[in-house]
């Protein structure tokens, strides 16, 4: 059996790269979020959902579910 004394330690870059993912996800979460408010206020003052779509790049089953999940 082989074993190892020294191990290294991960590098600073990939330190600071994971990071800053942890602060995009959340970031992205929050994101999410207030899109998700703005759309159904949008869908509630009547614009059409294939609008919506074209803007989010969603699918219309995301925006139907999106919008149901906020009504209950």
């Amino acid at each position: 059996m082989v074993y190892h004394q020294f191990m290294p330690e991960p590098s600073a870059l990939l330190k600071s790269l994971a990071a800053a993912r942890l602060r995009l996800l959340a970031e992205l979460e929050d994101v999410r979020l207030s899109l998700a408010e703005v759309i159904e206020a949008d869908i509630a003052d009547g614009v059409r959902q294939v609008d919506v779509v074209k803007v989010t790049g969603y699918t219309r089953e995301q925006i139907r579910r999106i919008v149901a999940g906020r009504t209950r």
